[in-house]
């Protein structure tokens, strides 16, 4: 470990020094006036109360919605909340929580891009120079400072961790492989599309090298993973496939998040990509042409572009065996590039595409994968590269992106209190703070916004002649006293459908369903009375898959220990022999 520390100890903090640089602004009081900022504040929000409440796992925040509960959790993948949780033990709010996780994934994006290009070029100061590279990429600090892009903040960071893992795998000692695992979850439980991108990615990587497959020991490995991922995101995805099969819900609807009309009208132009502007704004239609004025920043950054000029120079240096990854990587960067613009076919593609919402988001991918081409151009180019002249390099970069970081309002009204307690709906305007633009709920409830909005907090009888003696409502837990004198009788729950409610009439469980206004219904037998008890558990599937996925961390985290046990062992003996 000492001579682990000696070896990297001043790269690391290097990088931790350019991160906390970058993510300085965050340090004044408030949090960027970004886009999506009222939704991650929300989630970690209502992930805590939901906790409180004793849900575990945390997915229902019952004072969502009016009240009548939205399950974030069950939706929106939750590493991000959950994390945030955790750090607003040591620093009191959710607002700090947030400014915090994202420092931290700043240093490890740039630390894992910093392996990454180590067990690519085994160069420690080119490995700097990817490092630096990838952290100041206007793409992450719009993510920050313009978007609040949680789930894609965090899978930027996590994307050279599974690369790593995969490249150490295929040409490396695959030692590194349960990287694959690390990447892959991280990924997954933070951005849906952050997720199809990378697991689309790692198809092509494996495809593009499939001789390498002969192997068997990296067929077990692969194996190994594979099993670890499924588990440890079972209870996530798997509650997830649930809730779509139940009912349908908004989210799942063609048009809701995006159509193929929307995401055609949201590329970008090639200048833009080029030359944009330094500023904040939105993603705005490009075929209006006044819109390109006051779009928000879509550079991919001019210090990633020019070094690619050098390529038909370069590719001749670079050895043999690695000139194919290399072409492929080139190729990824700039067929994401094309896939951002207006030149893509989008219009021949299946309506399913829609659901990454914006073209540009494939600027991430050609981030991710240019940015390593541009730093084996410069190493090639100069062939050495010193400390004194990274630093150089690294000065005119933050000079170059500095307008990034301030260029956003900083709004000091963004506290924890705001994302507590019941938020009004505007039936003309789906935006909401707490629950974005409300695509969790059911479609009937979606389509229906009016009813949500003047709905009380009481039962409501639909059918028969049942009497609601009490009634107390407390979060996700409700208490119901009624006398039923009808043969057919039935009422609706002053809950949003989510799978989930455990329903008891005098101790005794009973089913339940969605409503013509997508709300909890239930049947009454007839001619009883008695106690309703309501409480939100999670489903069985969801408890056991909790299990599961939490157990199977624990075992992955043994088997990594175990494995780093037997590499040491295994040194220890090369070097006794050798002796």
């Amino acid at each position: 470990m000492k001579e682990y520390i000696k070896k990297y100890y001043k790269y690391y903090l290097i990088i931790i020094f350019i991160a906390i640089m970058l993510t300085s602004a965050l340090l004044v009081n408030g949090l960027p006036d970004a886009h999506d900022v009222d939704a991650h504040m929300a989630r970690a929000v209502g992930t805590g109360k939901a906790l409180k409440e004793g849900q575990v796992p945390p997915l229902v925040v019952s004072d969502y919605v009016n009240g009548f509960g939205f399950a974030w959790n069950l939706f929106y993948p939750p590493l991000a909340p959950y994390i945030m949780t955790i750090l607003k033990l040591f620093v009191a709010t959710y607002q700090n929580a947030l400014k915090l996780l994202i420092m931290i994934f700043m240093c490890i994006s740039g630390i894992a891009m910093f392996k990454l290009m180590e067990e690519i070029t085994g160069k420690k100061k080119v490995s700097l120079l990817a490092s630096i590279i990838y952290m100041c990429a206007p793409y992450l600090l719009i993510d920050i400072y313009i978007r609040m892009a949680v789930g894609e903040i965090l899978s930027y960071a996590l994307f050279p961790v599974l690369f790593l893992g995969i490249h150490n795998l295929f040409y490396g000692s695959g030692k590194k492989h349960t990287l694959i695992t690390v990447g892959a979850v991280g990924i997954l439980l933070s951005h849906n599309i952050s997720a199809i991108f990378a697991i689309g990615l790692s198809v092509i990587y494996v495809l593009f090298n499939i001789k390498r497959l002969n192997n068997k020991e990296i067929w077990k490995k692969i194996g190994i993973n594979v099993v670890f991922i499924i588990l440890i995101v079972g209870f996530f995805y798997l509650p997830l496939l649930q809730a779509k099969n139940s009912i349908n819900y908004a989210v799942f609807e063609y048009g809701t998040m995006a159509t193929l009309n929307s995401l055609k009208d949201n590329v970008v132009y090639l200048s833009q990509i080029l030359f944009g502007k330094m500023q904040t704004g939105y993603s705005n239609p490009i075929i209006i042409s006044k819109n390109v004025d006051w779009d928000m920043c879509m550079q991919i950054g001019l210090y990633i572009v020019i070094p690619l000029l050098f390529t038909p120079f370069v590719y001749k240096k670079i050895d043999k065996k690695f000139r194919k990854n290399y072409l492929l990587t080139l190729v990824i960067g700039l067929f994401a590039i094309f896939a951002s613009t207006p030149l893509f076919p989008y219009n021949i593609l299946p309506k399913q595409i829609a659901v990454i919402q914006f073209p540009w988001r494939f600027l991430h991918i050609a981030t991710f994968a240019l940015s390593i081409i541009a730093t084996i151009n410069i190493y090639k180019v100069f062939e050495q590269i010193r400390l004194q002249e990274i630093m150089i390099f690294t000065i005119i970069i933050l000079v170059y992106i500095s307008p990034l970081i301030f260029v956003n309002n900083f709004n000091t009204r963004i506290t924890d209190e705001v994302y507590t307690g019941e938020e009004e709906l505007n039936p003309d305007d789906k935006s909401t703070k707490s629950s974005a633009m409300l695509e969790y709920l059911p479609l009937k409830a979606y389509e229906n916004i009016e009813y949500i909005k003047n709905r009380s907090q009481d039962v409501v009888v639909i059918e028969g002649n049942i009497q609601i003696t009490e009634q107390n409502k407390n979060g996700s837990n409700m208490n119901i006293k009624f006398t039923n004198a009808s043969n057919k009788s039935s009422i609706e729950l002053p809950y949003i459908y989510y799978p989930g409610y455990e329903i008891k009439i005098n101790g005794e469980k009973i089913d339940y369903y969605e409503s013509e206004n997508g709300f909890v219904k239930l049947d009454i037998p007839e001619n009883t009375s008695g106690e309703i008890v309501v409480k939100y558990t999670g489903t069985i599937l969801a408890r056991i898959t909790w299990l599961i996925s939490l157990i199977s961390l624990i075992v992955f985290i043994i088997y990594n220990i175990n494995l780093c046990i037997k590499y040491k062992k295994d040194r220890k003996i090369l070097v006794h022999e050798k002796d």
